[in-house]
């Protein structure tokens, strides 16, 4: 039965995710914004959520690990599983000072929390000062949108109905409640699982559940490749890895002190930091990603995910 609510909320939280990140594109389309600005704005959010709403929900039940865990797994499991499996398949070209502001950003943003939970904590401080972080990140994201709009010229927006804006809204509210339904039956049942198997909650968190919890950005990152949207991918991958650093981890933090353990300082924190120099550094030189490149990663994340089970198994 537990194994079964699992994978219940697991599929409310892919479903979920799926219909509030359709919504999302919906909306994005409609703008005729870049798509590297949409990836990395109105779709990260929106395929940030269910990392958000797992963390916050663990926070407030008390499973602190949980929450800390499901975020930095997911930064993981982005850049590792979803941009390193997608752009194996058609590797993605990338222009434009967008990407290289947003690649320094989340460099700057991983070193701040590395700093930050050296302590084994983050407190309310701590995660004043990762919102402060996403304030500056929301300010930026304005200054780009104003360049951006100046460079178009245009406001040629598709209009759209009385009744696609209720179809968008309804999806909007369907795939709110799924992920939030599935999050509970995700955290009650996974701690259940980690108890039972003789892992720790964390772990489950790293794996299962940023697992979990990042098929959507997966979804979006293979749908994007399909349609010729490489820039989506990647924005939307960057994007929703600033946000899982500063308002998932932040928020959290907020609701209850996080409590950072050591295999997060010296194994988690480490790997996340690699994948991202991996990713952006070649970005900034070659201004495309490699099959090479993400074929790395995508070891990576592989062998990552094999060592934090042996540890406990």
């Amino acid at each position: 039965m537990t194994i079964l609510l699992f994978c219940i909320g697991l599929i409310l939280i892919i479903k979920g995710g799926d219909m509030f990140v359709e919504s999302s594109v919906n909306i994005a389309r409609a703008t005729h914004l870049p798509e590297i600005f949409i990836g990395a704005t109105i779709v990260s959010i929106a395929t940030t959520t269910p990392e958000g709403i797992v963390s916050i929900t663990a926070a407030a039940k008390g499973y602190t690990s949980m929450s800390i865990g499901n975020a930095i797994g997911s930064t993981i499991c982005n850049t590792g599983l979803v941009l390193g499996f997608s752009n194996i398949i058609i590797p993605g070209k990338i222009k434009g000072r967008f990407f290289k502001m947003k690649s320094v950003l989340i460099i700057v943003y991983f070193i701040i929390i590395i700093i930050l939970s050296y302590d084994g904590l983050i407190d309310i401080s701590d995660s004043i000062i990762l919102l402060i972080l996403l304030f500056v990140y929301i300010i930026l994201e304005g200054f780009v949108l104003k360049y951006k709009k100046n460079q178009n010229l245009k406001n040629n927006k598709m209009k759209i109905g009385l009744r696609g804006k209720f179809e968008i809204f309804l999806s909007f509210t369907i795939g709110l409640l799924g992920i939030v339904i599935g999050s509970n039956l995700l955290i009650n049942n996974g701690v259940i699982l980690a108890e039972f198997i003789g892992v720790p909650e964390s772990v489950i968190s790293l794996s299962i559940i940023a697992l979990g919890t990042s098929l959507p950005e997966l979804t979006t990152a293979l749908t994007a490749l399909k349609k010729g949207h490489t820039a989506l991918s990647v924005g939307n991958v960057i994007g929703a890895n600033i946000l899982n650093i500063t308002l998932v981890i932040g928020v959290s933090g907020i609701v209850n002190p996080l409590k950072v353990v050591k295999q997060n300082l010296f194994l988690d924190f480490p790997v996340s930091f690699l994948m991202i120099l991996i990713l952006t550094i070649p970005c900034f030189l070659r201004n495309r990603i490699s099959r090479v490149q993400s074929a790395f990663l995508l070891f990576i994340y592989v062998a990552y995910i094999t060592i934090l089970y042996r540890i406990y198994l």
